[in-house]
C-alpha cells in the first residue's frame, strides 16, 4: 500500500506541473492548434465567370476568372494554368497561361486568363452539330498547377487544382466590307467663293475650281488655308456568315489621313437586324483641317487613308442583350475614291 501511494502522488506530482506549464504560458496550445489547423488546409480554387470580350474579323475572344485562395503563412507561386477547350466532348484546342504569378500568404488572389475561338472552327463544328443553328456546347477543363516548396512543413511540394466550365458559343463570323467611297463636291459656284475668300484673285480661283471640278491634278498645297466643306459618303456592307440571329449597330468611325489626321464620321442608319444590311454612311470634312487628304483624293496619289470602325453585336436568341464589341479596320486605296458633284 505504501508503495502503491508512492507511485500515485508521484503521478499527481507530474500532472499538476504539467497544467502549471501550461497555465504559466511555456507551452502556446492555442498557436499550436491553430498552426496545425493552417497546415491541414489547403489551397482553394473557385471558377468566377467566362464571357466573350469581343469580336474581330478572325475569332470570338473569351476572358476567365478564378480565385485561388492560399491559406500558408508564406507566399507560394502558381506554376502555370494548363486546359482543354472542347465542343460536343471532342477537343478543340488546348491553352497554358498565368505561369509564374506569386499568390500571397493568407489571402485570396483573382486571376483572369483569354483564349479566342476563330470563327473557322465555330463554323465547321456547327455543320456536324445537329440542333446548333444559335449556338454551340463547348467546355473548358483544366488544372492550375502551385508550386508550394516555400511551404516548408509540407512533403508534397506541389498541388494540383482542377476546374471545369461549360458555356455556349454563337455561331457567327462577321464579315464587313466598305464599298463606293466618294468624294462629294460643292457646286462650282461655292467652290470659286471659298477659294476667293480665302485670297485667291477671281481668275486663279476660278481655274483651280475647274480643275477640281473637272477631275484634273492640283498641287499639293493648293486648298491650304481654304475654307471649302465637302462630304464623304461611302456604303457599310455587314454580313453574318454563321446561322446566330444577332443585332449589330455602329457606334462611330474615325478616318485616319496620310497626314495623322482623325475625322470622324456619321452613319446615315446604324443598325442591322438581320443576316446582311448596308449602313449607308456620309459625313462633312473641311479642308481647313484636311487639305492633304482631300488633294490625295483628288490627284489619287498618296497614302491610303485608314478607316476604323467602333461596332457592337448582341445574340438575343443567347439571352444576350448586351453590346459584345466587335473591332474592324480597313485601308482604302484612293484609286477606289469617286468624284460626285453636288446636285
Amino acid at each position: 500500500m505504501k508503495k502503491l501511494a508512492k507511485i500515485m502522488g508521484t503521478a499527481a506530482l507530474c500532472t499538476g506541473l504539467l497544467f502549471t506549464s501550461l497555465s504559466c504560458g511555456s507551452l502556446d496550445l492555442s498557436g499550436l492548434l491553430g498552426g496545425l489547423a493552417t497546415q491541414l488546409q489547403t489551397p482553394s480554387l473557385a471558377f468566377k465567370s467566362l464571357a466573350i470580350t469581343g469580336l474581330d474579323m478572325e475569332g470570338i475572344s473569351f476572358k476567365c476568372n478564378y480565385d485561388i485562395t492560399n491559406p500558408y503563412n508564406v507566399a507560394v507561386k502558381l506554376d502555370k494554368l494548363a486546359a482543354d477547350i472542347s465542343c460536343n466532348s471532342s477537343k478543340v484546342t488546348s491553352l497554358t497561361a498565368n505561369e509564374g504569378i506569386s499568390l500571397a500568404a493568407n489571402g485570396t488572389k483573382t486571376n483572369t486568363f483569354d483564349f479566342k475561338l476563330p470563327y473557322t472552327s465555330v463554323l465547321e463544328l456547327a455543320k456536324t452539330i445537329a440542333n446548333s443553328k444559335e449556338s454551340l456546347p463547348f467546355a473548358i477543363a483544366g488544372s492550375v498547377g502551385l508550386d508550394l516548396s516555400a511551404v516548408t512543413s509540407l512533403s508534397n511540394k506541389s498541388l494540383s487544382l482542377p476546374f471545369s466550365k461549360n458555356f455556349d458559343v454563337p455561331v457567327v463570323k462577321p464579315t464587313l466590307s466598305l464599298s463606293n467611297p466618294k468624294l462629294v463636291l460643292p457646286t462650282l459656284n461655292e467652290i470659286v467663293t471659298s477659294l476667293k475668300n480665302s485670297g485667291m484673285t477671281a481668275t486663279k480661283a476660278a481655274t483651280l475650281a475647274a480643275s477640281i471640278v473637272g477631275g484634273k491634278s492640283i498641287d499639293s498645297n493648293a486648298l491650304s488655308g481654304v475654307d471649302l466643306p465637302l462630304k464623304v459618303n461611302f456604303d457599310l456592307n455587314v454580313k453574318n456568315e454563321g446561322s446566330s440571329t444577332w443585332n449589330y449597330i455602329l457606334n462611330s468611325i474615325a478616318l485616319t489621313s496620310s497626314d495623322g489626321n482623325v475625322i470622324n464620321l456619321a452613319a446615315t442608319e446604324n443598325k442591322v437586324s438581320s443576316a446582311s444590311g448596308t449602313l449607308p454612311v456620309t459625313a462633312t470634312i473641311n479642308t481647313l483641317t484636311a487639305s492633304k487628304f482631300v488633294t490625295q483624293i483628288i490627284n489619287k496619289t498618296g497614302t491610303n487613308p485608314k478607316f476604323s470602325f467602333d461596332s457592337g453585336v448582341s445574340f438575343p436568341s443567347l439571352g444576350n442583350s448586351a453590346s459584345i464589341p466587335l473591332a474592324y479596320s480597313t485601308e482604302v486605296a484612293l484609286s477606289k475614291f469617286g468624284i460626285a458633284k453636288s446636285n
